[in-house]
């Protein structure tokens, strides 16, 4: 058992929302147990044996409302003090990645230098006053604020010196910045927007959609976006033309969910007449799509592999040109912790490779903002070191969709426990937060090498968006801060960018 205790105003809790709670063991997998609030304590009773972390919603002033986690603590009697361990895993991660990212030597002037000098002397000081649990836990968050400023501040610098380099080195690809629509979304309406601001299009391709009833297909929106961007000369990203997400599979498939091989029969036909359909057109296909997180059906591990694969060949065989990828949508994995019969993404990852599956690039879905599994808040060096991981797959990455709202929930009429588990980035969610962190995750996500390219999630909000108020323009059409900030970034990278003669 791991116990932890809760301050609140210089006293213990009495009534604490715990959000988004989870244990996680090593290398950050989920572990499987139950997690309770009681006389001002979280009390967490693991189903495996060995250390665990804990990882739950945890707002502070300033910095946010994030997932943040502690460091794998050890069973015992004597409960540890919150705070003091989220301030200790993270002075932990800032150590880390100043050694990997070769940043040691900062000078002490540096901001980020300065924040870590004076995380420590709190984190000191906390571990000093443990005998009063009130002053310690007031140092410990005094020192966690400390650390995750530091800790954005040394991701952002590492990045502006990457990219620097990166964009001075002609490094980038010729089609970086993307955007997606709603096919329902009038054409006339975006398209001129989307052809003078993007060098992609990103067109879903949802299974529900397009066969709302079995074989009964219905290709009119989308032939006309295809038709469009193809005349235009506007390459495409394409699908998920696979996908398991319950607001993709179309309800009539649930009625083979207990017989595999129906399903996969099924599947066969639809990526068959998809990719046939538009191979002509599609430049770069999102194949599968959260396969791996495995929420909608029973599979097991072999028939996870097993349809990843079916898919990737198939569409191979009909397009032997076309680039294909497989789209990661919970990098952070925290599903794994609930349904042990998904994989974690960087073993599903490594397995598709392993298994000589063909496969030209990985797609990373990286919403934030949303009580959603797999979209709460993060900060940025949780997505830089997110991103990290995958840097060894030897595979170019394409962020095939990002996203961050504009506005919290509650200002869109949902509940406040809604809104209060979605979480917030430095303040609540409007939309020149939005606008700051669009270009602080483009600027850290640009900056690795193996990242090719970013589409944004939606160019305008609509009705059946994935993220109702993620658009970079308004549902009356109008730009957001954002939007302005993302052109003003492709400008500056496209005028940058060496000419191949200079190269």
């Amino acid at each position: 058992m791991l116990k932890f205790l809760v301050y609140e105003n210089g006293r213990p809790a009495t009534d604490w929302q715990m959000r988004s709670a989870h244990l996680l063991g090593a290398e950050d997998l989920g572990v499987r147990a139950t997690i309770e609030f009681e006389d001002g304590a979280i009390i967490c009773e693991k189903g495996a044996v060995g250390p665990a972390s804990l990882a739950l919603q945890f707002e502070l002033p300033d910095v946010g409302d994030l997932l943040l986690q502690t460091c794998l603590l050890p069973e015992r009697d004597e409960p540890y003090l919150l705070t003091l361990e989220l301030a200790r895993h993270r002075l932990m991660r800032c150590i880390a990645k100043q050694e990997d990212w070769g940043m040691l030597d900062l000078a002490e002037d540096h901001p980020a230098a300065k924040r870590l000098a004076l995380a420590k002397r709190k984190f000191y000081d906390a571990l000093c006053a443990m005998d009063e649990p009130a002053e310690a836990d007031k140092l410990a968050r005094a020192s966690l604020t400390c650390s995750i400023d530091a800790s954005e501040e040394l991701a952002l610098s590492h990045a502006e010196s990457l990219l620097t380099r990166r964009i001075a080195n002609n490094a980038l690809s010729k089609h970086i910045f993307g955007c997606g629509v709603g096919l329902a979304q009038p054409l006339d309406r975006l398209a001129q927007t989307m052809l003078s601001s993007f060098d992609y299009i990103r067109l879903p391709m949802p299974w529900r959609t397009l066969e709302p009833a079995e074989q009964e297909y219905n290709w009119a929106a989308l032939d006309t976006w295809c038709e469009w961007a193809f005349r235009n000369r506007l390459p495409i990203l394409a699908g998920p033309v696979v996908s398991f997400t319950p607001e993709i599979v179309p309800d009539w498939l649930y009625i083979w969910e207990h017989d595999y091989d129906t399903v996969r029969d099924l599947l066969y036909e639809h990526v068959e007449r998809v990719v046939t359909r538009y191979r002509s057109v599609v430049s770069l296909w999102n194949v599968v799509s959260g396969i791996h997180v495995n929420d909608a059906f029973s599979f097991n591990f072999e028939q996870l592999m097993d349809l990843t694969r079916m898919a990737m060949l198939l569409v191979k065989k009909i397009q032997p040109n076309a680039r294909t990828l497989i789209e990661i949508t919970h990098p952070f994995g925290e599903y794994y912790a609930a349904n042990q019969r998904s994989i974690p993404p960087m073993m599903y990852a490594e397995m598709v490779l392993q298994s000589g599956i063909p496969v030209d690039g990985f797609g990373i879905k990286l919403l934030l903002g949303q009580p959603t599994e797999g979209q709460l808040t993060r900060d940025l060096m949780q997505v830089s070191s997110v991103l990290d991981k995958f840097s060894g797959l030897g595979k170019p990455m394409h962020v095939t969709a990002v996203g961050a709202p504009s506005q919290m929930l509650t200002d869109n009429g949902e509940d406040q426990a809604a809104a209060a588990a979605s979480g917030f980035w430095r303040k609540p969610w409007n939309a020149n937060v939005q606008g700051h962190w669009l270009e602080a995750f483009y600027n850290v996500t640009l900056s690795k090498h193996f990242v090719e390219s970013v589409a944004w999630i939606d160019l305008a909000d609509h009705d059946d968006a994935e993220m109702p108020t993620g658009g970079l323009i308004g549902p009356n059409f109008q730009p957001k801060p954002a939007f302005k900030r993302l052109l003003t970034m492709r400008k500056n990278f496209h005028e940058n960018a060496p000419s191949p003669d200079a190269a």
